[in-house]
């Protein structure tokens, strides 16, 4: 008689063969053309495009030049450590205004630099 559990090691190769069927859309894609692709993307800033990757590089450099963890910016009145995170790697593509004046407060910037970096108006460095 049975207790109807089964064993580990056949419940583990139930799960590899599961996840070995899963198809994988991403694999379809040149390594080059997939890696490539959202960089490119977030660092255009000709006409209407937002300069996603200049915004990540500003933070990150203010950040570190400070001696400031994400969670430093976000106690001082920043966005939450996570979208902090998310901006310097640029996954927010579409950063909200208030989101930039948090930036813009927490990091000491003049009002409006963080909005002025995504719109390519403010220079490189600073």
């Amino acid at each position: 008689m049975t207790s109807g559990k089964t064993r580990p090691e056949a419940a583990q190769g139930k799960r590899d063969a599961a996840v070995a069927a899963e198809p994988v859309a991403v694999a379809a894609q040149p390594v080059a053309e997939r890696d490539a692709a959202p960089a490119a993307v977030a660092s255009e800033s000709s006409a209407g495009q937002r300069d996603i990757k200049a915004l990540a590089e500003r933070v990150k450099a203010r950040r570190k030049e400070n001696g400031w963890t994400q969670a430093d910016v976000a106690k001082k009145g920043g966005p939450s450590a996570g979208a902090i995170s998310q901006i310097e790697r640029c996954l927010i593509e579409e950063p909200a205004e208030d989101l930039l004046a948090k930036l813009d407060a927490a990091l000491e910037w003049p009002s409006g630099t963080a909005d002025g970096i995504v719109r390519g108006l403010v220079g490189a460095a600073s």
